[in-house]
């Protein structure tokens, strides 16, 4: 029997630009390469027939008692789970003749799983910032491995602080979306107005 091949790829993604993410398992699936395991920045493939399918994240962490009931509405839509890590499930379709399709239908629901990813982010970003000021105030903690502490745990802190302030940068834009679609569908464009008083 034939072994499948494998191969594991090193990528970076923002958490707050989930999209970008997506388009990219996207473009590995058309070369051929099927999502298997998602581990961070490291992406499990193994080698399939290429295929042009839609990828779409949720950050949710459903009680194990609830994870399957949360998984069978997605599969219910047409979903296939590809993996999950760190709250992050990874769902994939094919892609169809129309638009993409979605998960989140609406704004309310993406700026939601936004805000869970915030919240969590943020008790993260508390839990390393007390340990470093911490080091910072003990006189008795010198010496060069403290010091390679507090070079590591200052860098982690500035690191997690933009991606809070990314995050919460995607929660108003997102909002912001919203609330001009809602304009746009009370209010039509003033050149439709014109139109129409023309004829």
């Amino acid at each position: 029997m034939k072994e499948i091949e494998t191969k594991t790829v090193i990528r970076a993604f923002g958490a707050w630009n989930s999209e970008r993410e997506e388009r990219w398992l996207g473009r590995m699936a058309g070369k051929g390469w099927r999502l298997i395991a998602p581990r961070g920045v490291f992406y499990r493939f193994e080698r399939a027939a290429p295929a042009d399918v839609v990828f779409r994240l949720d950050y949710q962490s459903p009680k194990r008692t609830e994870r399957a009931e949360y998984l069978g509405l997605f599969q219910d839509a047409g979903w296939e789970h590809a993996g999950e890590f760190g709250g992050w499930h990874y769902f994939r379709t094919p892609a169809g003749d129309g638009p993409p399709p979605e998960i989140h239908t609406d704004t309310e629901s993406r700026v939601a799983m936004y805000r869970r990813l915030l919240g969590f982010m943020a008790i993260i970003c508390i839990a390393v910032w007390v340990p470093f000021f911490t080091n910072l105030r003990g006189p008795w903690r010198s010496g060069t491995f403290w010091a390679v502490v507090r070079i590591f745990q200052g860098l982690l802190l500035v690191i997690w602080v933009y991606a809070l302030i990314r995050l919460g940068r995607k929660i108003r834009e997102l909002k912001q979306g919203g609330r001009r679609k809602i304009s746009r569908e009370i209010c039509p464009p003033l050149s439709k107005h014109k139109t129409h008083m023309g004829q």
